[in-house]
């Protein structure tokens, strides 16, 4: 069950933070960086060229400018919402019109994205 709470503070990373983080990745076309630091999925990768051909991907998709800008312009959208954490506070959502992105809490204290 998910609820409308305020981030807590605390000296780890919060959505808003890790939405900030993944522009920037998207931003500076570190489609690498972006995988393997905040693809929240990654441990399912059974090797690393699982994670290289999902990078691939990436750097192929956003080559296209106009896929680019959305992605970009999406997770900009959200920067000013605050998103509905689970009762364990592991998974965020920030609810779009058309849709969500949500987060989930990674071992590393870092937020990832799903596909």
């Amino acid at each position: 069950m998910l609820s409308l709470v305020a981030c807590k503070s605390s000296e780890s990373e919060t959505p808003v933070q890790a939405i900030q983080s993944i522009i920037d990745l998207y931003e500076s076309r570190d489609f690498e960086s972006l995988i393997r630091t905040r693809y929240a999925e990654i441990s399912k990768a059974e090797n690393e060229e699982q994670i290289q051909m999902l990078i691939d991907r990436f750097t192929t998709m956003f080559q296209d400018e106009d896929e680019l800008n959305e992605a970009i312009t999406t997770y900009k959208s959200v920067l000013q919402l605050t998103p509905e954490l689970s009762e364990n506070d592991t998974v965020a959502i920030f609810r779009l019109d058309k849709g969500f992105i949500k987060l989930s809490q990674m071992p590393n204290g870092k937020w990832g994205f799903h596909l």
